[in-house]
């Protein structure tokens, strides 16, 4: 009697144990892809474009004659400059991936959180259904209008090919 219970703890503890290791591997296999993902190259470009729309723009140039794009109002202000928006809205979007230094396709969406009537800013086409690769970051921000008042936003970028 005492050796058929000893067999049937045994049997029972190496179930458990299988199911352990088995649920250990599966979480180890799922951190090393999303980690491997996170890697990719357009997930660190979309990471070093976001970072690049929170920068100045040179303050001595016209917008006509700008060629990098940076959204803040300087290095100590980081809101964003609703003239720097306009700027980069009548430039269009392959201007805005030039400026970005990016090659991929950009679309760049600013909303306004506080009034959900108002038409977002949009720079780039949406991204379209069929579209690969695709990294998508939102951001909040304050965007600062000319006349002084500001508004929270989100701010939706998308890289893809």
């Amino acid at each position: 009697m005492k050796g058929q219970y000893f067999s049937f703890d045994a049997i029972i503890a190496s179930v458990i144990f299988i199911l352990a290791l088995i649920a250990l591997l599966s979480y180890w296999h799922s951190i090393k892809s999303f980690l491997d993902f996170q890697n990719d190259q357009i997930s660190m470009e979309a990471i070093k474009v976001s970072n690049l729309m929170f920068t100045p723009p040179d303050p001595h140039l016209a917008c006509a004659s700008v060629e990098r794009l940076g959204l803040a109002m300087s290095w100590q202000d980081r809101r964003l400059n609703a003239s720097a928006i306009e700027c980069a809205e009548l430039r269009g979007e392959p201007w805005v991936r030039k400026s970005f230094d990016t090659y991929y396709n950009i679309s760049l969406v600013i909303t306004n959180v506080g009034d959900s009537s108002a038409t977002p800013i949009e720079l780039g086409v949406p991204v379209p259904d069929d579209a690969e690769n695709v990294a998508k970051i939102r951001r909040l921000a304050t965007v600062l209008n000319d006349d002084g008042t500001d508004y929270l936003a989100i701010v939706d970028l998308s890289l893809y090919n």
